[in-house]
């Protein structure tokens, strides 16, 4: 059976939306995309269209600014991923879209690579925050404090990659290591790093100086 997802695009720059049309495809088998240029036009959308697997959203509206445009969206679909794609990459802004319902952050800036790796983690379960902006603090997220033990050489292969928004069959096809291995890799980092996800490791990892200035 083919994998279908339906995909909303909230954004009133044309040229932006086709831009990410190819990106999308790629996301799955079969891609049924839903543009929109405003939030009421959007919201027309959500209240008459199948259910949404993932939506992409500008927080720049005609008739709705910053995180006024997520509030809504997050009120009408509570169990769908939305992910904020922004010419805005301020950190505070990064924090606060987190902080009201936002599963990742990308700056419109990012290459089509970075993005197709951020939206398949978000459609995988995870959070995308721009590693180049977690710039050590430790405010993104509630992050346990522990002892870290070093990563062997290997775990900060697939930590790096991580950063990156690669998914876990990604970083085993670009480090030639079964997907099985990945997972175990990724689970003795989360436990060496003392946190619950894989957002929580890379902004530790950050927090550590392991990714280098401004991992990407």
């Amino acid at each position: 059976m083919k994998s279908i997802i339906n995909i909303l695009l909230i954004d009133d720059h044309p040229l932006y939306r086709k831009a990410l049309e190819p990106v999308i495809h790629t996301l799955a088998e079969v891609v049924n995309l839903f543009e929109a240029a405003s939030i009421s036009q959007a919201i027309a959308l959500i209240e008459n269209q199948a259910p949404f697997s993932l939506v992409l959203l500008d927080l720049t509206l005609p008739d709705s600014d910053g995180l006024q445009s997520l509030i809504p969206i997050c009120q009408l679909l509570p169990d769908t991923p939305v992910v904020i794609i922004s010419a805005c990459e301020n950190r505070q802004m990064i924090i606060n879209a987190l902080n009201a319902g936002a599963r990742g952050y990308i700056p419109k800036s990012a290459d089509s690579a970075i993005i197709e790796n951020a939206l398949a983690l978000v459609l995988n379960g995870e959070t995308y925050i721009p590693s180049a902006m977690l710039d050590g603090s430790s405010d993104l997220t509630l992050i346990e404090q522990g002892e870290v033990t070093a990563l062997t050489g290997r775990q900060g292969e697939v930590l790096k990659l991580l950063a990156q928004g690669y998914s876990n069959k990604q970083i085993g096809r670009t480090l030639d290591i079964a997907e099985t291995t990945v997972r175990v890799h990724v689970s003795d980092i989360l436990q060496q790093l003392h946190v619950h996800n894989r957002t929580g490791a890379v902004i530790r990892a950050q927090q550590l100086g392991l990714l280098g200035p401004a991992a990407r």
